[in-house]
């Protein structure tokens, strides 16, 4: 059976693995939904619909998931059902320059919103973010907020982490030969995960060095396209050797399918898209 979660998980920005690579997450993905944006306001897209299908190509029974456009480009709507997930919504609005301002993630039990500020020059400085939970018995909030610092080349060297305003974690980056970034090390720990790049400047590898292990554990490995677009995807599991490969088909730039593939190879299940 397919995992609509997972699948709704990527189409929302977001990944499986449970690591920070937090400049992977704050900045590479966040720019990647900027860059769809932008694509479907280029082409005239109003709406994207999705459909989900099982290993043996049926339809996923209970799933639904659209995605609604503003008239101006300044917000999209995604709302998603399934038998695994319920119900939920993520919506991500943007300004007259295309930058992102704010998500909200919520679903039945849970909301999580996030606030995005820009430095002068168009890099992110802060993404400031709040998880509401609730059940019968309580609710909880959480809030953290990431403060980034650049160096003379839009680079980020150092990101300060405080959650529920008052621990504070630092994270510094140092770069490459080429001036990307190559490692993020957070400063408490001493955790460390290793960015690696194509001649293109295109990030291939997302690994993290286990400090009991002294191991390199990879958590993302990226192949692309011509146009530079991700065309496969492998994310590792948390905490196990198991790992999923998404294998992604485009049209004029828009992502019209993808496949989930087990670490065996074993289609787990696929997503189509309608764009209109």
């Amino acid at each position: 059976m397919t995992k609509p979660l997972l699948i709704i998980t990527l189409i929302l920005g977001a990944g499986i693995a449970g690591h920070a690579q937090y400049y992977y997450k704050d900045i590479l993905t966040k720019k990647d939904l900027v860059a769809e944006m932008a694509r479907m306001k280029e082409q005239k897209v109003r709406s994207v619909s999705l459909k989900s299908f099982e290993s043996d190509g049926s339809p996923s029974e209970g799933f639904f998931c659209e995605k609604k456009i503003s008239r101006n480009y300044s917000s999209a709507e995604t709302m998603s059902r399934s038998d695994i997930t319920g119900i939920s919504s993520f919506t991500a609005s943007f300004n007259s320059k295309g930058q992102l301002l704010q998500t909200v993630d919520s679903s039945n039990i849970s909301s999580s919103t996030s606030v995005f500020t820009y430095t002068a020059d168009g890099q992110i400085q802060s993404i400031a973010s709040s998880l509401r939970s609730s059940d019968d018995d309580f609710q909880n909030e959480i809030t953290e907020a990431h403060y980034y610092e650049y160096n003379d080349k839009g680079v980020p060297v150092k990101m300060i982490k405080v959650k529920n305003n008052t621990d504070s974690t630092l994270f510094v980056f140092s770069t490459d030969e080429n001036n990307n970034v190559g490692i993020e090390k957070n400063t408490t720990t001493g955790d460390a995960y290793y960015y690696y790049y194509d001649s293109k400047k295109r990030i291939t590898d997302v690994v993290r060095l286990n400090t009991q292990s002294q191991k390199m554990l990879p958590d993302y490995i990226f192949e692309y396209n011509y146009g530079g677009l991700i065309t496969q995807m492998t994310s590792i599991e948390d905490g196990s050797s198991n790992y999923f490969i998404w294998k992604y088909t485009y049209e004029n730039g828009l992502r019209v399918k993808e496949k989930c593939f087990s670490k065996e190879k074993r289609l787990l299940g696929s997503i189509e898209y309608e764009y209109n």
